[in-house]
């Protein structure tokens, strides 16, 4: 089972109920700074390209040693990779996006049915049906009026 935050937006549209899984992300250890891109965190994207930016420029000035870089460039990507969903939801809370709780489910999908199923309104019970008792002397013909 995983472990999903829910965040509603600030509009209270439900169509822009976002659902952020926790745990690590294995596309932001791969592609950083294109995965905070992808997910609209326009300051950790621009960090992490700068930051690659001085490692390639520390390598070709030999300040640094490519094994040294690679080491350096790994390892953050690697510590972003454990706290890019906590950064993902610290980017839609900055936004106007608040908590609604957090759902165990199987996927996604299963967590937003579970999340949808909690909020749907409980339909009205329908209202009793009013009988009125027949008088002795009615014939049938007009009705219980």
């Amino acid at each position: 089972m995983k472990l999903f935050t829910v965040l509603e937006p600030p509009d209270g549209k439900l169509d822009r109920v976002a659902f952020i899984r926790e745990g690590f992300a294995w596309a932001a250890l791969a592609f950083t700074w294109i995965w905070a891109l992808w997910h609209r965190m326009w300051v950790v994207a621009a960090l992490f390209f700068a930051l690659s930016a001085l490692l390639s420029i520390a390598v070709k000035l030999e300040l640094l040693g490519p094994g040294l870089a690679v080491t350096v460039n790994l390892a953050i990507a690697l510590l972003f990779a454990f706290e890019a969903r906590d950064l993902q939801v610290k980017s839609l809370e900055r936004v106007g996006f608040r908590r609604a709780g957090l759902i165990q489910a199987s996927t996604r999908d299963a967590a937003e049915l579970a999340y949808f199923a909690c909020r749907a309104p409980i339909p009205p019970e329908p209202a009793p049906s009013r009988v009125r008792a027949a008088h002795d002397d009615t014939l049938g013909i007009f009705g219980n009026v």
